[in-house]
């Protein structure tokens, strides 16, 4: 039996391939392992140039060291990768779904290494942000029927997942072509019996409605956790971006999510150094991201994609400039997340342990908090409530530390 790994970059749908690749490799009599392996599949993200580098030189890596390499995800999809290493062999998202969908397949079993599952529900984009390749790389809007989903998220948790993400490439488009939409699919998939807790993953904000807040909040097991893409502080750079809406817009909406959920946890993606941002503009970011208060910032340079409209853009910033402007802003969104954890202290909050780091428990809150407890009892999967008393620093991360707990059912 042929050993194989699979090496996933990128966003959360590619995690979810990547499980679907897995399956449909052990389905077809490969041995899917993480060391002493024969074949690799890797994944690719480029989304951002430093995705597509790691993914270049992983490639490179294992060809000189005799692997059979074999290559997938978005990168196959923007350049001839034959041409650039002819000894790959190269296979297509869709046909690996084709392969896994003749295969049985009609959804994931389980998800390797981790407590938590991701539950693609809709792949594509139709935004077409100027800086963007998504778009050409997964193409239109494709959703999943809804029966599907949920008989999905049933395997997952007889299989012993208690919580579920809703994900997908642009998760509020979901339905658009089908005639549903997710706050459908959110009234089907939370009243499935030992959904303990479910979360969506990035949401633009302009499909965060009043419709779609009523219908969560009146969910128990919603985790109210939300990413919300901010790309810019500044509405003259959002503009540019092809983003629609402005800061304040952004901001009353994110106002109005905290009015219903008032324990929400928030986290963005900024992007540093779009072609003509000015040092006010780069204020205006940070200045965003002291008022908004998020809980984590996603942090990364503008990466020139030459399909993109803003690769041609005139008055491109320096590496070093954007280098610059992006360390001072990780400094600053660090500075804010300490406090908006901090804030939780003396607070009740519920956590699905995950793992154990140096002889402590952790995992997450309903709100995205990492939380770490003490206990020698294996912990692992189980939901507790706790109130934290304090902070604790463990690998460079911020966790609130609780030495009391109670186990829920």
């Amino acid at each position: 039996m042929e050993k194989i790994r699979i090496f996933t970059f990128g966003c959360k749908a590619n995690q979810y391939d990547g499980q679907v690749f897995r399956e449909l490799l052990s389905r077809q009599g490969y041995e899917v392992v993480d060391t002493s392996y024969d074949i690799a599949l890797i994944n690719t993200c480029c989304v951002t140039k430093r995705a597509e580098n790691e993914a270049r030189k992983l490639t490179k890596k294992l060809l000189k060291n005799g692997k059979t390499v074999w290559v997938t995800g978005c990168w196959v999809e923007k350049d001839d990768l034959p041409s650039l290493f002819p000894e790959i062999k190269v296979f297509r998202r869709n046909q690996l779904y084709y392969e896994a969908k003749t295969s049985g397949i009609r959804g994931i079993e389980s998800f390797y290494g981790h407590t938590r599952a991701f539950v693609k529900v809709v792949d594509g984009c139709e935004n077409f942000c100027t800086y963007c390749i998504v778009p050409y790389v997964r193409g239109k809007i494709k959703s999943r029927q809804i029966d599907e989903i949920a008989g999905e998220i049933r395997t997952l948790i007889d299989n012993g997942f208690r919580e579920v993400v809703l994900t997908g490439i642009d998760l509020g488009s979901y339905g658009k072509d089908t005639g549903s939409d997710l706050v459908e699919l959110i009234q089907k998939i939370s009243v499935i019996e030992g959904l303990a807790r479910f979360r969506v993953s990035s949401i633009e904000m302009f499909y965060i409605t009043d419709k779609l807040l009523e219908t969560l909040v009146h969910c128990e097991n919603f985790c109210p956790s939300f990413h919300v893409p901010l790309q810019s502080g500044s509405s003259r750079i959002l503009e540019k971006m092809g983003r629609p809406y402005k800061y304040h817009e952004y901001k009353e909406r994110l106002d109005k999510i905290r009015s219903v959920f008032p324990s929400a946890g928030f986290s963005t993606d900024i992007m540093v150094g779009f072609p003509g941002e000015t040092e006010q503009d780069f204020e205006m970011s940070i200045k965003a991201i002291l008022e908004c208060k998020f809980l984590k910032v996603h942090v990364f340079p503008f990466s020139p994609h030459s399909q993109t409209p803003a690769s041609h853009l005139p008055e491109m910033i320096s590496e070093k400039k954007k280098k610059e402007r992006v360390l001072k802003m990780i400094e600053v969104a660090d500075l804010v997340s300490s406090e908006v954890k901090r804030s939780f202290i003396g607070k009740k909050s519920i956590v699905l342990i995950e793992r154990k780091i140096n002889q402590l428990w952790s995992g997450y809150t309903e709100n995205y908090i990492p939380a770490i407890i003490n206990s020698k009892r294996n912990l692992c999967g189980t939901l507790v409530e706790i109130c934290p008393e304090s902070m604790m620093k463990l690998e460079n991360v911020e966790y609130l530390y609780s030495k009391k707990f109670s186990i829920l059912p």
